[in-house]
């Protein structure tokens, strides 16, 4: 097969789709170009060394916020944590096996 045949294949191959992805390339490009000049700057911007920097003022007091107090829990609902080493286990009754203890 020489290179001729080969780019006519390459070219009539699926030509179909191949439309349809050029023209849906143009409108994406249309689309942008379009969204791009309608946005550009009607004036030129000033260069980057002649802008003013704008200094941080603080804000007022009256803007600053406020952080309420935290909500004291009552003693009967506080948890209690028991010492780091230990592990509760129920005690194990004589006998009973853990097929039973399973219901088994």
């Amino acid at each position: 097969m020489n290179w001729g045949h080969q780019v006519k294949e390459l070219v009539t191959r699926n030509w179909r789709e191949k439309i349809v992805s050029l023209v849906l390339a143009f409108l994406f490009w249309f689309m942008i170009k379009a969204q791009d000049a309608r946005y550009a700057p009607s004036y030129p911007m000033p260069p980057a060394s002649a802008r003013i920097p704008v200094s941080a003022s603080p804000a007022p007091p009256q803007l600053t916020p406020v952080i309420p107090p935290p909500v004291q829990v009552p003693s009967e609902l506080e948890p209690t944590l028991s010492p780091p080493g230990a592990v509760i286990t129920p005690p194990a009754k004589a006998g009973t096996a853990i097929g039973g203890a399973a219901g088994l």
